[in-house]
């Protein structure tokens, strides 16, 4: 059954647009001075009609209805009220209403906002039946001052017709307010998404010119310098200063090395057209090639990919933990669990290498380390790191997949 606003107390919930929100505190103000009007002049009829032994029935009765109406107004309004207390309001404004009216049949115009009352608190065809009671009321009450008249009768049908014509353009008007509401939450959705995309696409590209400058420059120029060393090495093997130059070219091999795996961090992580696993498994592959005598093991599944950038982040962190285990930490075996919760997915790198102290100042290690906590929290995840010295490294993160507002964070 479709619910609409009461437009005797207020909307709930308000209309987004203006216009709408404007329409129905008209229409409640224009419902509450017809009440007020018809209530007064009920009350002047009375007056000028009825004996005084009548008159402090109808004035009790009168009083009563405007008190009760009031105040279910005044309560619903601080939405202190229920759908059952709405009910019961409705049906003691219903019953004083009855009361007057078989006292004053000027009271049956009363029905005419007693009409919308019914529609928009009982619903539509409960609210149908309601109204047609109330019209039967209405003539019944006017036939036993006046006798069955055509006004009397054509009177209470006409309002009662036109009151239902304008429930159902109210319930209209609702309807398309809440589906404009659905279209713009989508939008700014879709806005939101689209933004986050175009963010994250303007950070691949500033890291693909990075590395192509790195390459361009830094990693050329390594090579150059190795290439002119090992040919003046080669040039008099006997020379006091070949083992300087044999010394320096191999630091330019190893700058070079760090230099290209910088590179490729910076590139894109190896997702195209992969899943994650495989993505992490290609990971360890190349860490297997780099330094054979590391075993990598790879644990976990998840059921559902999770978005791109939280992909590319788990990937990235997993070549940095992989890189610094094998360089700083000397183990045989490093493991990877991948793991995956309601609205989290995390990854696990551990290792059985030499460790660290995580209070002690970090050297070496310290702008990896920094660099995927950076890369974690841009993403609102969680990141950790327990070694000790002697005991190994573990790594841990934690990134959601979606978020509160159903709108991702992407990653920095």
């Amino acid at each position: 059954m479709t619910r609409v606003p009461d437009p005797s107390t207020e909307a709930a919930p308000p209309p987004e647009s203006a216009g709408v929100r404007a329409v129905f505190a008209q229409l409640q103000v224009a419902l509450h001075t017809l009440v007020a009007a018809l209530l007064a002049l009920t009350l002047v009829a009375a007056h000028s009609r009825i004996d005084a032994a009548l008159d402090v029935g109808v004035v009790l009765a009168a009083a009563g209805f405007a008190a009760v109406y009031v105040a279910g107004t005044v309560r619903e309004r601080r939405r202190a009220t229920t759908r059952p207390a709405r009910l019961a309001w409705l049906a003691a404004v219903l019953g004083l209403w009855a009361a007057l009216v078989v006292q004053v049949p000027e009271a049956a115009y009363l029905a005419f906002p007693l009409f919308f009352l019914s529609q928009f608190l009982l619903g539509v065809w409960p609210g149908v039946a309601a109204v047609a009671a109330l019209a039967a009321v209405a003539v019944l009450a006017l036939a036993m001052h006046h006798g069955f008249t055509p006004a009397g009768v054509v009177g209470p049908v006409v309002g009662a017709l036109v009151a239902l014509g304008l429930g159902a353009g109210v319930r209209a008007l609702h309807r398309e307010s809440q589906a404009r509401r659905a279209v713009i939450a989508e939008l700014v959705t879709a806005r939101s998404e689209l933004a986050a995309r175009q963010r994250e696409v303007g950070r691949e590209a500033e890291r693909t010119r990075l590395a192509g400058e790195i390459h361009d420059t830094v990693a050329q120029g390594l090579s150059s310098i190795q290439m002119l060393l090992h040919a003046a090495e080669r040039t008099d093997p006997t020379h006091p200063a070949t083992g300087q130059i044999r010394l320096a070219r191999e630091v330019a091999a190893d700058n070079l090395a760090e230099t290209r795996r910088l590179i490729a961090a910076l590139r894109p992580a190896p997702l195209e057209g992969v899943a994650l696993a495989d993505a992490l498994g290609r990971v360890a592959d190349r860490t297997r090639a780099e330094y054979p005598g590391i075993a990598v093991e790879i644990d976990g599944t998840i059921g559902v990919e999770p978005p791109a950038e939280v992909a590319a982040a788990l990937v990235r962190v997993a070549q940095e933990a992989l890189a610094n285990a094998a360089r700083h930490g000397a183990p045989t075996l490093v493991s990877l669990l991948l793991e995956e919760a309601r609205s989290t997915v995390s990854l696990t790198v551990t290792d059985d290498g030499c460790g660290f102290d995580t209070s002690a100042p970090r050297a070496a290690a310290a702008f990896g380390l920094d660099g995927m906590a950076r890369r974690v929290a841009d993403l609102s995840g969680e990141f950790g790191v327990e070694s000790a010295p002697g005991s190994g490294t573990v790594v841990r993160v934690v990134l959601p997949v979606r978020g509160s507002t159903g709108v991702e964070e992407d990653q920095g």
